[in-house]
C-alpha cells in the first residue's frame, strides 16, 4: 500500500512538475525573443537571488514541519498539532519579515556597488514582495505535504505557474516586456498559488498566541538550521557563478549562460521537484509506522529504478535540450549550449542525494549535510574564480560537477552509517555505457533544423535505450508488461 501511495504522490507531484515545464517552455521563447540578452541575464539573476534569500530565510524549517509532523501524527513526540501549527505560523512570520529586509539591504546598498547592470535597486525593491509572499506560503504548503496531499500542492504550484504566464501573454499583446513588469506578473502569481493552499489548508489550521512553544521552536531551528546550510549552499553551487560571470564576462555571456542553464533546469522541475516533495515525507512515515527494515527496502527499490531510469533520461535530455533551445530562442543564445550536458548530469548528481542521505534526515543528524555542503561551496567558489576568466562558461559548468561529487562522496559515506540499504551496480553501470555511447554517437549528428534534429534525435535514442534497458534490468521489463506497454 505504502508503494501505492507513493506513486500517486510521485504521479501528482511529478504532474505539477510537468505542467510547470510546459508552462516554462511556452515562457522561455516570449522571453528570450522580446527581451535582449542582457535584459534576460539580469532577470534570471534577480529570480536566482530570490531562490537564494528565500532558502536562507526559511532556515530549514520547511524541512522540520515533514519530520516532526510525522513524529506527532504517530505521537512519538510530545507536542501538540496546535501547537505545531501555531510556532510555525509565528516562526514563518518574523523570518518573513526578517529576510525582506535583508533583501531590500542588499538590492539597495550592496549590489549596486559592483554589478554594472543599471536600475538594480528597483528591480529588487520590486521584488521584495515576492521574498515575503513566498516564505509565508511555505509553512502552509509544507503543512501539506507533511499530510501527504500532494494533489492540493501540485494544485497550487501548477496555478501559480500558469497564471504567472497568462499574465505575460497579456502584456506581450498590450505592451513592450521588461524585466520590472515580469516582476509584477511573478508577485501576482504568487500571491494566487499560496492564496489557493492557505484556503485548502483553513479546516485544519489551529492558531493560539498561548500555544507558541519556545521549546518546539528551538527544536525545530536545530534540526532545520543545517538543512538551511544545505539549500543555501546548495544555491551557491548553482548560483555564485552567475554573480561572477556578470563580473567577470560580462551581461551578455550571462544571458548567453542563463538561457542554457534555465532550460536545463526544467529537468529539477520534473524530475527532482517530484522526487524531493514525495519521497522524503514517505519515508519519515515509513520509519515511524513501519520501522527500519521497510524504509531500506523503500529506499533500496526507489534508487535502483533512479538509477536505471535515470541515466538514460539525462542522456536524452543532453542530447535533445540544445536543439529546442536553438528552436524557441534563435541563435543568439547558442553559444550557451556547451554547459547543457554538464549541468544535466549535475543535476542528476544532486537528485540521487534525496536517497543517499536518508539516514541523515531520519536520525536528524543534519550538521554533517552543513558541513559537506559548506565544503561542497568552498570548493565550488575557489575553482570558478580561477577558471571563469580562462574558460568561460564551460568552467563553471564543470565546476558544479566536481562540487556535487565532493558533497555526495562525503555525505553518502556517513548516511549509511544511520541506515544502509543494498544496491546492485551492475544494471545502473550498463545504462550507464549505453547511454554515453548513445550520446557520443547522436551528439554531433545534424539532420537539419533544429525542430528536425531534436525530435530524429530524441526518438532514435530514446528508443535504442528503451530496448537496451528492457534486457538489461528485469525489473523494468516486468513493469512494462503488468502496464501493457508491452507483450510478454
Amino acid at each position: 500500500m505504502a508503494s501505492v501511495g507513493l506513486v500517486r504522490h510521485l504521479r501528482n507531484y511529478a504532474s505539477a512538475g510537468v505542467l510547470s515545464a510546459a508552462v516554462g517552455l511556452a515562457t522561455f521563447p516570449i522571453l528570450t525573443r522580446n527581451l535582449s540578452v542582457s535584459e534576460y541575464g539580469i532577470l534570471g539573476l534577480i529570480t536566482s537571488s530570490l531562490t537564494l534569500f528565500i532558502a536562507i530565510g526559511k532556515l530549514g524549517i520547511q524541512h522540520a514541519v515533514i519530520r516532526f509532523f510525522a513524529q506527532i501524527k504517530n505521537k512519538n513526540i510530545d507536542f501538540s498539532v496546535l501547537q505545531m501549527n501555531s510556532t510555525v505560523c509565528m516562526v514563518f512570520f518574523t523570518l518573513a519579515t526578517i529576510t525582506t529586509s535583508l533583501w531590500l539591504f542588499s538590492g539597495l546598498v550592496i549590489l549596486p556597488r559592483f554589478l554594472q547592470y543599471e536600475d538594480i535597486s528597483s528591480l529588487f525593491l520590486l521584488a521584495s514582495g515576492v521574498v515575503f509572499i513566498r516564505l509565508m506560503g511555505s509553512g502552509v504548503m509544507n503543512f501539506l505535504r507533511a499530510q501527504q496531499r500532494s494533489g492540493h500542492v501540485a494544485i497550487a504550484q501548477s496555478l501559480s505557474r500558469f497564471l504567472n504566464l497568462m499574465l505575460i501573454i497579456s502584456l506581450l499583446f498590450s505592451t513592450q516586456l521588461n524585466p520590472w513588469a515580469l516582476i509584477v506578473c511573478l508577485l501576482v502569481a504568487e500571491i494566487t498559488g499560496v492564496g489557493y493552499a492557505v484556503y485548502q489548508y483553513r479546516s485544519d489550521f489551529q492558531f493560539s498566541v498561548n500555544a507558541v512553544s519556545g521549546k518546539l521552536a528551538r527544536a525545530l531551528l536545530v534540526y532545520g538550521l543545517p538543512l538551511m546550510m544545505l539549500e543555501s549552499l546548495g544555491l551557491v553551487l548553482r548560483l555564485s557563478d552567475r554573480y561572477l560571470i556578470e563580473s567577470i564576462l560580462g551581461v551578455t555571456e550571462l544571458g548567453q549562460y542563463s538561457a542554457s542553464y534555465n532550460l536545463t533546469a526544467y529537468l529539477d522541475i520534473i524530475v527532482l521537484g517530484a522526487l524531493v516533495q514525495a519521497v522524503k515525507p514517505a519515508y519519515m512515515q515509513m520509519w515511524e509506522s513501519e520501522g527500519r527494515e521497510r524504509t531500506q527496502a523503500f529506499l533500496a527499490s526507489g534508487f535502483h529504478v533512479y538509477l536505471v531510469a535515470g541515466l538514460p533520461f539525462i542522456a536524452m535530455f543532453a542530447i535533445t535540450t540544445p536543439h529546442l533551445l536553438g528552436f524557441l530562442a534563435g541563435s543568439k543564445y547558442a553559444p550557451g549550449t556547451i554547459i547543457i550536458p554538464y549541468v544535466t548530469f549535475s543535476f542528476w548528481l544532486e537528485g540521487s542525494m534525496h536517497f543517499l542521505a536518508a539516514g541523515l534526515y531520519i536520525f536528524k543528524d543534519t550538521k554533517v549535510l552543513m558541513i559537506w555542503s559548506f565544503i561542497a561551496a568552498v570548493v565550488n567558489l575557489v575553482l570558478n574564480v580561477l577558471f571563469i576568466p580562462h574558460y568561460g562558461i564551460s568552467a563553471a559548468a564543470v565546476v558544479t560537477i566536481i562540487s556535487y561529487a565532493v558533497f555526495m562522496a562525503g555525505v553518502s559515506r556517513l548516511a549509511f552509517r544511520h541506515v544502509t540499504f543494498p544496491f546492485s551496480l551492475r544494471a545502473p553501470v550498463l545504462m550507464l555505457v549505453a547511454s554515453a555511447v548513445v550520446f557520443f554517437l547522436l551528439q554531433p549528428v545534424d539532420l537539419g533544423s533544429d525542430l528536425v534534429n531534436f525530435l530524429g534525435k530524441g526518438f532514435a535514442g530514446t528508443s535504442v535505450l528503451i530496448v537496451i534497458m528492457w534486457f538489461v534490468d528485469p525489473g523494468i521489463k516486468r513493469w512494462m508488461i503488468e502496464r501493457g506497454f508491452v507483450s510478454a
